[in-house]
């Protein structure tokens, strides 16, 4: 049995309630025996103690100033590429150009990870997580990967082309963002497609609080505004509909007002953000799960969002905009699939599936679930994951 590998993660904030996936695959792959050292650049809106901070570290330590006599020692020409790289291609990510990376201290990181036994190094999204894996392993000589994911890919790069050419394995979330790669960036090199998976919850049970819940940050790529156009169709044959909003965002007091224009104030609540597992509990209580999904003005886009799995793991049918990733989860067995920006077709797909009797309701809601059991579960993917880095048992 070979030794298990150890994994040094570089993310630009850890335990971000937003990006659950990556904490919970982090998780995982404990769970399943592989030894991750985790260094966030800036610290997240959660609790993330078992992560090094780079701008937490303060420059009275002498630490730092010993680790760079080592790698400058060990390696010349590595250190002096190093370097290069942070003076140079990467500059713009570092503070001294804008970005937020204090360069001085990833040697010291280099030393952390060396007496960690770390072997390989893994970013997600191309950002200045990734930037930091690029320039360790030029330092460390030690192989890097990264997860793309979808604003990094479409909306925020960042020197991506520097980093697609870098790194020693490309990942990404879905067969959408891998066509794009390949289309639009040209990038011909392999790309391996891991999910980000879900933890599969107990069934939801009992009565249904809400007909229909969305959840996600409420800016313009969410369609929230399509949903409220939606219900409002909706609302005129079902006066006691019942809408869930969850999230908050720049669009939060634009929504408000389309809802009391609409006529929806006894009809749609909003939540605001909520923790995690409250948002799951939320979901599971609606008797349908609806992301009106888009392609933002500026590019900005989902691509295969986690909390439609979170929906369909709960057994909740899901009705979503046929757009990005999406049709590659849902279907018209598990939910139903509507034009983008279709208030009229959306109205019809919710009514749809609201009508159908609760025995054949609660059967698309299983059918959601075995999907998301065979195909996108957490456990499953980080075994893949683990497989693809080489690491673990």
């Amino acid at each position: 049995m070979t030794r298990p590998a150890v994994v040094g993660y570089l993310l630009d904030r850890y335990r971000q309630p937003s990006q659950t996936f990556i904490s919970g695959e982090i998780d995982e792959l404990r769970r399943q025996g592989v030894d991750v050292v985790v260094v966030s650049v800036r610290p997240g809106a959660a609790d993330g103690g078992d992560a090094m901070v780079l701008t937490d570290l303060h420059a009275g330590d002498l630490a730092h100033v010993r680790a760079h006599v080592f790698w400058a020692l060990r390696s010349p020409m590595r250190y002096a590429r190093f370097w290069q790289l942070m003076r140079g291609a990467l500059r713009s990510e570092t503070d001294a150009g804008g970005g937020h990376i204090p360069a001085r201290w990833l040697p010291y990181v280099a030393s952390r990870f060396r007496a960690a036994g770390v072997t390989r190094l893994h970013a997600h999204f191309a950002w200045e997580g990734a930037a930091c894996a690029h320039a360790l392993s030029t330092l460390t000589g030690l192989p890097w990967s990264m997860t793309l994911h979808a604003n990094d890919i479409f909306a925020r790069r960042r020197n991506l082309e520097i980093k697609l050419a870098a790194a020693n394995e490309l990942v990404t979330v879905c067969s959408y963002n891998a066509n794009y790669l390949r289309e639009e960036l040209l990038v011909t090199r392999p790309m391996h497609e891991v999910v980000c998976g879900v933890t599969m919850p107990d069934p939801a049970t009992g009565q249904a609080s809400y007909d229909v819940v969305t959840a996600g940050r409420l800016v313009e790529k969410k369609g929230v505004d399509t949903l409220l156009e939606a219900l409002a169709l909706m609302r005129a044959g079902r006066p006691q509909l019942r809408a869930l909003v969850i999230g908050d965002g720049p669009l939060h007091y634009d929504l408000l007002e389309q809802r009391e224009r609409l006529g929806l104030t006894n009809n749609v609540e909003f939540a605001g953000a909520l923790p995690h597992d409250r948002v799951l509990a939320a979901i599971a209580s609606s008797r349908v799960f609806v992301l009106a999904a888009r392609i933002a003005a500026n590019g900005d886009r989902d691509s295969m969002p986690v909390v439609v799995k979170e929906a369909m793991a709960s057994g909740v049918p899901v009705v979503a905009a046929d757009v990005v990733a999406i049709p590659e989860m849902v279907d018209d067995t598990v939910g139903r699939l509507v034009p983008v920006d279709d208030a009229v077709a959306l109205a019809a797909a919710l009514r749809d599936v609201l009508d159908l009797p609760d025995e054949r309701r609660l059967e698309m809601g299983a059918r959601a679930r075995a999907r998301v059991a065979e195909r996108f579960t957490m456990s499953g993917e980080v075994a893949r994951l683990r497989k693809l880095l080489a690491v673990g048992t």
